[in-house]
């Protein structure tokens, strides 16, 4: 079977297409196969454009690319606006109603596995300590996999598209990513600003990405390079995973890591003399942090107040049911 040298990113496609240059004729209807769908020229919204300013590299800078099963294949030039057009209408509509119920789905699977768990997984029901503490370990997946359901939810409330409502978007997204202990408002907009910077190495609010010299003299070159080894294995993976939901999310949240570091050049000022890192007045809690506009501040206040109602709640939870039980 004939080979290929390394791929540029825009080769990452899978499949053969041929396109002619016929102007799209449905604003919502999906193609019948990629050899029917319509192009137009090169343009800033192409999907080669993405991977580079640069013209499309050469065959002889990429070698020959092929597929999975061998078959030669071209690097598509679709627009976005020709994806979106194949994608059917009913999928960009938002229903209020449709979105609550999902809401109270979690609401309702997280309170019956606690009635479920604290009534029947006791010593009064179960002797063995081990098997209990096996059975509340299961009982924190459970809760965690519908917890995160309900933060996908306000997740989805944040970028409007839980309903055509932005009251009801903003109201349901407060109320449950503060239950999670998640500045809904804070998030909402420095996620927006990564969404708008994704993979930009100045501007990227959330994933900066890292020259593989900076990555490789920050955690040691032989770790770096074993780290490439490695990093698809499952216990890579894993570990991977547990780090970033464990210290990750919450470092992000309080000292801005993994995020950018510029915030000298924030328009209004607010990031003279800041940086990432504990103490350096970069984080999601601050009205004061250069990752907001002075616009943004009583949002940040509300996300705070938020924040509190719920560290409020847990604290009596703590104080009459016992710390340990709170921490289960």
């Amino acid at each position: 079977m004939a080979t290929t040298t390394a791929l540029p990113l825009s080769a990452a496609v899978k499949r053969t297409v041929t396109v002619d240059s016929a102007p799209s004729t449905s604003s919502n209807s999906a193609a019948g196969s990629p050899s029917d769908s319509p192009t137009q020229s090169p343009s800033s919204t192409s999907l080669s454009s993405f991977a580079s300013d640069d013209e499309a590299p050469s065959k002889e800078q990429t070698g020959k690319m092929l597929d999975t099963y061998g078959n030669e294949f071209q690097i598509p030039d679709y627009t976005i606006k020709q994806i979106r057009d194949a994608i059917p209408a009913h999928c960009f509509e938002r229903s209020g109603a449709r979105g609550l119920a999902y809401v109270a789905r979690d609401v309702a699977s997280l309170a019956a596995t606690f009635y479920a768990f604290n009534t029947y997984v006791t010593p009064d029901y179960i002797p063995s300590t081990p098997v209990r503490a096996g059975l509340w370990a299961l009982y924190t997946v459970l809760q965690g996999l519908f917890g995160t359901g309900l933060w996908v939810l306000a997740h989805e409330c944040g970028h409007q598209s839980f309903s055509p409502s932005k009251t009801l978007n903003d109201t349901v997204g407060w109320f449950c990513h503060s239950a999670l202990l998640v500045p809904y408002f804070s998030w909402k907009i420095s996620h927006g600003k990564h969404h708008k910077a994704t993979g930009n190495i100045e501007r990227d609010m959330v994933f900066l990405p890292k020259t593989r010299e900076a990555y490789a003299s920050k955690v040691g070159y032989f770790a770096h390079e074993l780290n490439e080894l490695v990093e698809e294995t499952p216990i890579a993976t894993a570990l991977t995973l547990l780090g970033q939901q464990l210290a990750g999310w919450p470092l992000y949240l309080v000292s801005n890591i993994t995020g950018h570091n510029n915030h000298h050049l924030q328009k209004e000022g607010k990031g003279e003399g800041k940086q990432n890192g504990w103490f350096g007045g970069v984080n999601h809690f601050a009205y004061t942090s250069p990752l907001y506009e002075k616009k943004d501040e009583p949002l940040i206040l509300l996300s705070d107040l938020g924040l509190l109602i719920t560290s409020t709640i847990l604290f009596f939870v703590g104080k009459n049911f016992g710390w340990t039980n709170l921490l289960v």
